[in-house]
């Protein structure tokens, strides 16, 4: 995921900076009181900070419910861009590690612990990254060449490592420890998906050509002609849904497309920048729907879209489809397309939901405001819509009440769902 972070999170440089000042700090002190090697203590608290920075700074997106991908591609991703750049996320780590501690197992042990703990944590914390053993592999695989490279650098310089009997055992312990509770908290809190391609990441014959084949013909047409691609695997839904998820990492982009129904679920262009050009309003409603009639026609179909600014200076606004059945329930379907005014498409969401069959409301909204305030003490209700959501695996038309706090003019962030047939309070958020 290091590539991606590279374009899509602008907070990265800042949190490594506060990060590196802090660990450089703590490094250079613990230097003084161990003796270690000033310099190299500073660097291994940088690259820890790189790590850490790298890893988990959110993207601004939402990776969906927790879970973690097995086998995903494993010897194919670590050729590509994003596979080279996660082995060389751990080598400075484990290098100076083994420099400044002398005992190049514990450091490895350390580094394999650290990496499985960044994949559980980012999935846990919703950075936005998919947690994957592919990555974590790739980082692994860094750390024993870091490992490699620092015990060759001590010898060079002469510093003397610690026994392989007292640092063996130090290994046994920081592995055995570290992968117990990761295991532990995976067990009790993170879902796991096995991704079908196995650990050699090539499926068989026929679903690789059937991947290929939809990559060969999607990808240029999402961001232009000779479009190359970094990596492809498939991975858990993060929407919970049964059905698998081809993610696809281009030289241009990213797209998700469910499998094998091949739908277009997600896509961004590598350049988010918005880049303000001449066209007016209805000409980027035109070139949203435009969009949006080639990707998602079955969706689309019958629904007026609307315009609404991104932000900024109107450089750019998302184009947006909603539906609605006949009791006025907005349905769980909903297509949102990110143009500029240049006529770029810088990004889409889409959810394939069909329209469910619900029963028809009968809890008026005034009486639902009253009981989604009445569940939330302190707070008040303010507006409200209906809408179908999911209570217990059945679809419900149910009303979203957002929640004002206690002395505030507006929306506390908190919504009470409230079942418009039964009355009852099904779901608070916020």
């Amino acid at each position: 995921m290091i590539e991606a972070i590279l374009h899509a999170v602008p907070d990265l440089f800042p949190v490594f900076a506060a990060l590196g000042l802090l660990f450089g700090a703590a490094a250079y002190w613990q230097a003084r009181r161990r003796e270690w090697p000033p310099v190299v203590a500073v660097l291994l608290g940088l690259s820890l900070a790189g790590e850490l920075a790298a890893t988990l700074t959110p993207t601004g997106s939402s990776s969906g419910s927790a879970n973690c991908t097995i086998g995903s591609g494993v010897w194919v991703t670590v050729t590509g861009t994003q596979g080279l750049m996660n082995v060389a996320l751990y080598v400075p780590l484990a290098f100076f590690g083994v420099l400044a501690l002398r005992r190049p197992l514990t450091v490895l042990a350390s580094c394999v612990v650290l990496s499985a703990a960044t994949e559980l944590c980012q999935t846990l914390l919703g950075t936005g990254r998919a947690c994957d053993s592919a990555d974590f592999l790739d980082n692994a695989l860094g750390a024993l060449i870091g490992t490699v490279a620092g015990v060759l650098g001590a010898w060079l310089l002469r510093r003397k490592l610690s026994t392989v009997r007292r640092d063996g055992l130090h290994f046994l312990t920081t592995a055995g420890s570290g992968l117990a509770a990761v295991a532990v908290v995976v067990w009790l809190y993170v879902p796991l998906y096995r991704d079908e391609t196995g650990f050699s990441g090539r499926p068989g014959p026929d679903d690789s050509s059937q991947q290929l084949a939809a990559i060969d013909e999607i990808a240029p047409k999402l961001f232009g002609a000779g479009t190359r691609i970094d990596y492809f695997g498939m991975v858990a839904d993060p929407g919970g849904s049964p059905q698998p998820v081809l993610r696809v990492s281009a030289y241009g982009g990213e797209f998700q497309l469910a499998w094998p129904s091949r739908h277009l679920l997600m896509s961004a262009a590598d350049d988010h920048k918005i880049d303000p050009g001449p066209l007016s309003r209805e000409q980027v409603l035109k070139a949203g729907a435009d969009f949006a009639s080639v990707w998602f026609a079955e969706l689309v179909s019958g629904v007026t879209p609307t315009l609404a600014p991104t932000g900024g200076e109107g450089g750019a606004y998302v184009v947006t489809y909603r539906r609605y059945n006949a009791d006025g329930v907005l349905m769980p379907m909903r297509v949102d397309v990110t143009v500029s005014t240049s006529g770029r498409v810088m990004a889409s969401a889409a959810r394939w939901d069909a329209d469910p069959p619900l029963p028809r409301p009968v809890v008026a909204e005034e009486a639902a405001k009253e009981r989604a305030a009445a569940d939330a003490p302190g707070t008040r209700a303010d507006s409200a819509f209906l809408l179908a959501k999911r209570v217990d695996g059945q679809w419900r038309p149910c009303w979203a009440v957002n929640l004002v706090g206690a002395g505030q003019s507006g929306a506390a962030g908190k919504v009470g769902f409230v079942d418009a047939v039964t009355g009852r309070v099904v779901a608070r958020e916020g």
